[in-house]
């Protein structure tokens, strides 16, 4: 009996032990798992939001952008113009002259043949300014995604969205669905907006590289 007794008492006791040492590391486990977490609550997402059309908007170099490709298409648009005064004198010419008279045949040929050229032109122009327009707005939109991520990263923000102020008080319904559509954010306070932080900074280093040229 005395045997036996003992023999039970020590399965106890080692059965306790086991128990403590569980008990033991789910706590170490629990304060540890705790203890990240309260450390990743404290510190916490370092979040910013841009207003990209504000950017483009006030950005010193979209502005010059502008300037610089509404004078080449004022320059192709008088280009044009001079060739429709063209045709319409030698509308004036042709009209002035005899059915079936050889000089009119000729200013007949003359006035298609610089008809077709102005239709000519005026296409390659327009094709030209959206080239042009296009590779500027990428390039642009480029520097300005180079400049948020810079920031970003110096300021160590976790994640930088775009927001969009949306204009609903004009358009019709499936315009005003499609504005609603897209925006992404719909509350923020004004600390974490760093939309003039990234404008300032464009125009600092635009304004350091035209003085260098």
């Amino acid at each position: 009996m005395n045997m036996k007794y003992r023999k039970n008492l020590n399965e106890m006791k080692y059965i306790c032990m086991c128990i403590v040492v569980v008990v033991g590391l789910c706590l170490a486990l629990s304060d540890s798992v705790w203890a990240q977490n309260s450390n990743t609550a404290s510190n916490g997402l370092k979040i910013g939001v841009v207003d990209l059309n504000s950017v483009f908007e006030k950005y010193e170099k979209r502005k010059q952008y502008d300037t610089d490709l509404r004078e080449e298409e004022k320059s192709y648009q008088t280009k044009i113009n001079d060739k429709k005064k063209e045709l319409v004198s030698l509308k004036d010419k042709i009209q002035m002259l005899d059915l079936g008279s050889q000089d009119r045949k000729k200013y007949e040929e003359e006035f298609e043949r610089k008809n077709i050229e102005l239709e000519s032109y005026a296409k390659v122009a327009e094709k030209s300014l959206m080239r042009k327009y296009k590779e500027s707005f990428e390039r642009l939109y480029s520097e300005v995604l180079k400049e948020i991520e810079a920031i970003g990263k110096q300021n160590r923000y976790d994640l930088i969205i775009k927001k969009e102020e949306a204009e609903l008080q004009s358009g019709g319904i499936s315009e005003m669905q499609f504005k609603v559509g897209i925006k992404t954010v719909l509350y923020h306070s004004d600390a974490v907006d760093i939309t003039n932080q990234v404008i300032d900074s464009l125009n600092k280093k635009y304004s350091k590289a035209d003085k260098g040229k």
